[in-house]
Protein backbone atom coordinates (compact mmCIF):
# COMPACT_ATOMS: atom_id res chain seq x y z
CA UNK A 1 0.00 0.00 0.00
CA UNK A 2 0.90 3.42 -0.77
CA UNK A 3 0.31 6.33 0.57
CA UNK A 4 0.18 9.68 -1.55
CA UNK A 5 0.65 12.93 0.11
CA UNK A 6 -0.90 16.26 -0.65
CA UNK A 7 2.51 18.08 -0.10
CA UNK A 8 3.79 17.05 -3.25
CA UNK A 9 6.08 19.52 -5.09
CA UNK A 10 6.96 21.69 -1.75
CA UNK A 11 10.95 20.91 -2.19
CA UNK A 12 10.69 22.52 -5.76
CA UNK A 13 8.25 25.05 -4.19
CA UNK A 14 11.19 26.31 -1.35
CA UNK A 15 14.19 25.90 -3.72
CA UNK A 16 12.15 28.12 -6.24
CA UNK A 17 11.52 30.62 -3.35
CA UNK A 18 14.90 30.74 -1.95
CA UNK A 19 16.17 31.29 -5.55
CA UNK A 20 14.26 34.09 -5.95
CA UNK A 21 14.93 35.47 -2.80
CA UNK A 22 18.81 34.92 -3.35
CA UNK A 23 17.99 36.34 -7.17
CA UNK A 24 16.13 39.81 -4.78
CA UNK A 25 19.32 39.97 -2.38
CA UNK A 26 22.04 39.95 -5.49
CA UNK A 27 20.11 42.40 -7.12
CA UNK A 28 20.39 44.70 -4.55
CA UNK A 29 23.65 44.31 -3.17
CA UNK A 30 24.32 44.89 -7.78
CA UNK A 31 22.71 48.27 -7.26
CA UNK A 32 24.29 49.03 -4.19
CA UNK A 33 28.00 48.58 -5.68
CA UNK A 34 27.59 49.89 -8.99
CA UNK A 35 26.43 53.33 -7.13
CA UNK A 36 29.34 53.44 -5.23
CA UNK A 37 31.77 52.43 -7.93
CA UNK A 38 29.97 55.87 -10.33
CA UNK A 39 30.21 57.87 -7.54
CA UNK A 40 33.95 57.29 -7.03
CA UNK A 41 34.91 57.48 -10.89
CA UNK A 42 32.80 61.04 -10.77
CA UNK A 43 34.89 61.65 -7.67
CA UNK A 44 38.53 61.14 -9.38
CA UNK A 45 37.25 62.91 -12.30
CA UNK A 46 36.32 65.73 -10.43
CA UNK A 47 39.93 65.56 -8.89
CA UNK A 48 41.70 65.29 -12.03
CA UNK A 49 39.60 68.47 -13.39
CA UNK A 50 40.61 70.41 -10.29
CA UNK A 51 44.34 69.27 -9.63
CA UNK A 52 45.46 72.14 -12.45
CA UNK A 53 43.31 75.10 -10.87
CA UNK A 54 44.51 74.16 -7.47
CA UNK A 55 48.05 74.26 -8.30
CA UNK A 56 47.61 77.90 -10.46
CA UNK A 57 45.56 78.97 -7.66
CA UNK A 58 48.47 78.29 -4.75
CA UNK A 59 50.89 80.06 -6.76
CA UNK A 60 48.71 82.84 -7.00
CA UNK A 61 48.32 82.74 -3.46
CA UNK A 62 52.14 82.50 -3.09
CA UNK A 63 52.66 85.72 -5.25
CA UNK A 64 50.54 87.40 -2.90
CA UNK A 65 52.15 87.33 -0.26
CA UNK A 66 54.95 88.83 -1.77
CA UNK A 67 53.26 92.04 -2.06
CA UNK A 68 50.41 93.83 -3.96
CA UNK A 69 49.72 93.84 -7.84
CA UNK A 70 50.27 96.45 -9.67
CA UNK A 71 46.86 96.95 -11.13
CA UNK A 72 43.04 96.53 -9.97
CA UNK A 73 42.34 93.54 -11.67
CA UNK A 74 45.71 92.15 -12.47
CA UNK A 75 45.63 89.70 -14.68
CA UNK A 76 49.38 86.59 -15.61
CA UNK A 77 49.05 83.29 -16.97
CA UNK A 78 50.76 80.35 -15.42
CA UNK A 79 51.79 76.60 -17.03
CA UNK A 80 50.95 74.00 -14.74
CA UNK A 81 52.34 70.20 -15.31
CA UNK A 82 49.86 68.04 -15.20
CA UNK A 83 49.55 64.06 -15.90
CA UNK A 84 47.88 64.87 -19.65
CA UNK A 85 50.27 67.32 -20.01
CA UNK A 86 51.02 70.82 -19.69
CA UNK A 87 47.81 73.27 -19.38
CA UNK A 88 47.65 77.59 -19.11
CA UNK A 89 46.02 79.07 -16.49
CA UNK A 90 44.82 83.11 -16.08
CA UNK A 91 44.78 83.78 -12.79
CA UNK A 92 42.92 87.34 -11.73
CA UNK A 93 43.97 89.10 -9.31
CA UNK A 94 40.92 91.51 -7.83
CA UNK A 95 40.53 93.85 -4.68
CA UNK A 96 36.55 94.92 -3.14
CA UNK A 97 38.46 96.57 -0.09
CA UNK A 98 41.72 97.75 0.47
CA UNK A 99 44.09 94.37 1.88
CA UNK A 100 41.84 91.83 0.91
CA UNK A 101 41.94 90.35 -2.21
CA UNK A 102 40.46 87.59 -4.48
CA UNK A 103 42.15 85.19 -7.01
CA UNK A 104 40.23 83.48 -9.62
CA UNK A 105 42.03 80.80 -12.16
CA UNK A 106 40.47 79.75 -15.18
CA UNK A 107 41.77 77.78 -18.21
CA UNK A 108 43.17 79.87 -20.62
CA UNK A 109 41.44 79.51 -23.83
CA UNK A 110 43.17 79.09 -27.25
CA UNK A 111 44.59 81.91 -29.29
CA UNK A 112 44.21 84.14 -25.64
CA UNK A 113 47.35 86.00 -24.77
CA UNK A 114 48.34 86.80 -21.20
CA UNK A 115 51.39 88.39 -19.52
CA UNK A 116 53.08 85.59 -17.89
CA UNK A 117 52.94 85.21 -14.40
CA UNK A 118 56.04 87.47 -12.67
CA UNK A 119 58.21 86.08 -9.73
CA UNK A 120 57.33 88.81 -7.44
CA UNK A 121 54.97 91.72 -6.82
CA UNK A 122 57.50 93.55 -4.48
CA UNK A 123 58.19 96.54 -5.94
CA UNK A 124 61.98 96.86 -7.49
CA UNK A 125 64.63 98.00 -5.23
CA UNK A 126 66.50 101.10 -5.70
Amino acid sequence: MRTTSNRRGISVMLVLVFLALLLTLWGVSYRQVASALRIQSVRSQYTLRDQGNLQALAQGLTLLQSGVPPTDPYVCATTIQMPSGTQSFTLTFSSAEPDIWTVNSTATQPGETVDPIPGTFAPPTQ
